[in-house]
């Protein structure tokens, strides 16, 4: 019979998720990980195989865990207006706010890997493809609450949101200050009047 685990797996994954986040796959080592998670390099490998079978569950962790609640007010909010709006504005402050400029784990790692990893580039096609669809119901939402002119093309607009949306998240990580971010933030926005 197999022994129980003697870790916390969402506590390993969190961990895992941060040192990812920070540094990137291609730079975050083994020892990284085993240093980060607290687990010892045997019990890492049986647990969770190597470190790109690791980091795909990153990935899944950090879409169940961060990227829900980052879209909660775009998929909950009554009005699409509104909830687009705050889903921004909040986007925009949470950029900055530890002073980490982390991004967006699922961005960063579409960038860095999608180009020569074809499960990196699945994981982010879909990704997008989320996000670009609760846009393209939030705009729908406000279109039937008459807050959005109902002459917009939907799907092109969600569109353009999901990306403007990536591009907010690439210039958190680059470092940008809030203000570059509430300016973009703001004509990301005006395409909504």
């Amino acid at each position: 019979m197999p022994r129980p685990r003697a870790f916390d797996e969402e506590s390993v994954l969190d961990n895992a998720m941060n040192i990812f986040w920070r540094k990137g796959f291609e730079t975050t080592s083994v020892q990284d990980l085993v240093e980060e998670t607290g687990l010892n390099r045997a019990s890492m490998y049986s647990s969770f195989g190597d470190k790109k079978a690791l980091f795909l569950r990153v990935l899944e962790h950090y879409s169940a865990k961060i990227s829900t609640k980052r879209f909660e007010k775009l998929r909950e909010t009554a009005d699409g207006r509104e909830a687009i709006v705050a889903t921004f504005k909040d986007t925009t402050l949470q950029c900055c706010n530890d002073g980490r400029f982390k991004g967006c784990l699922m961005v960063n790692s579409g960038m860095e890997l999608a180009p020569h990893d074809p499960d990196i580039a699945a994981i982010s096609h879909r990704a997008f493809r989320r996000v670009e669809d609760m846009f393209a119901n939030a705009l729908r939402r406000g279109v039937d609450a008459g807050t959005i002119s109902g002459d917009k093309n939907i799907r092109a607009l969600a569109r353009f949101l999901a990306a403007s949306f990536q591009g907010v998240q690439l210039m958190a990580r680059r470092g940008s200050d809030p203000e570059t971010l509430q300016d973009y933030t703001e004509t990301i926005l005006a395409a909504l009047d």
